[in-house]
C-alpha cells in the first residue's frame, strides 16, 4: 500500500488502541493462573480491526510463570530490539515486568509518532523520551504534532509520562499492568469529557 493513502491515527483512536492492549496484557497477567508474559509485544504484534479495536498476537514466545513476580529463565534471549526490556537481555530472565517495559515503548510510539528504533543520539525511544522527561520543556516538543492540539495535551504528556514509567531502567521501578489500564482509563475519560465540552 503507498503510505500517501494510510491515515492518520487521531488521539483518540491511539489511546484506544493503548487501552485495548493494556486490556489484553492486564488479563495475560492477573486474569490467567498461572499468568503469561507475552515475551514481544510489539507494533506490529498488535492487530487492529476494521473499527480499529486492537487485539495482542503472536504469542509464540509467550510463556507460563509459576508466580506473578516471580523470575523465570529461559535458555535463549528472543524478541525484538527497540521493545527488549533491558534486563532482559543479560539476565535471561521474564517476569511480567518485560511486558509491561514492551507495552511502554507502544505508549511512547503512540504519542510521539517515532519508532521504537528511533532514538537519535540515545539509541531507542525508550532511552530519548527518558531524556526529554528530563528537561520539562522537552516533552510538550517531543509530542507527535499531528495529533497534538490544546484540548488533548495533557492527556498525551501523561501517557508519554507513563511510557517512561513502563520503560524504566528497574523492573521494581515499572507499574504493574493493572496500574497502567487505570491510568489509561482516567486518561479516556478525561479525554471524553474534553470533547463534550
Amino acid at each position: 500500500m503507498n503510505s500517501d493513502h494510510i491515515p492518520l491515527l487521531d488521539w483518540s483512536t491511539r489511546l484506544r488502541i493503548a487501552v485495548d492492549v493494556a486490556q489484553g496484557l492486564f488479563y495475560m497477567h492477573h486474569g490467567c493462573s498461572p499468568p503469561i508474559v507475552h515475551r514481544d509485544v510489539k507494533s506490529s504484534n498488535i492487530l487492529l480491526d476494521s473499527e480499529f479495536r486492537a487485539k495482542v498476537a503472536d504469542f509464540g514466545l509467550a510463556r507460563m510463570l509459576v508466580k506473578l513476580g516471580e523470575a523465570n529463565t529461559v535458555s535463549a534471549v528472543a524478541g525484538t530490539f527497540g521493545y527488549m526490556a533491558p534486563e532482559y537481555a543479560y539476565s535471561r530472565k521474564i517476569n511480567e515486568k518485560m511486558d509491561v517495559y514492551n507495552f511502554g515503548v507502544i505508549l511512547l510510539e503512540l504519542t510521539t509518532g517515532k519508532k521504537a528504533n528511533n532514538g537519535g543520539e540515545y539509541g531507542n525511544l525508550a532511552e530519548w523520551a527518558w531524556h526529554c522527561l528530563q528537561e520539562a520543556d522537552k516533552v510538550i516538543d517531543a509530542l507527535d504534532q499531528s495529533i497534538k492540539d490544546p484540548t488533548n495535551v495533557k492527556e498525551i504528556a501523561m501517557v508519554f509520562k507513563l511510557g517512561v514509567m513502563c520503560t524504566n531502567t528497574l523492573p521494581s521501578s515499572r507499574p504493574t499492568m493493572k496500574d497502567v489500564l487505570q491510568i489509561l482509563l482516567r486518561c479516556q475519560r478525561a479525554a471524553t469529557n474534553e470533547t463534550m465540552m
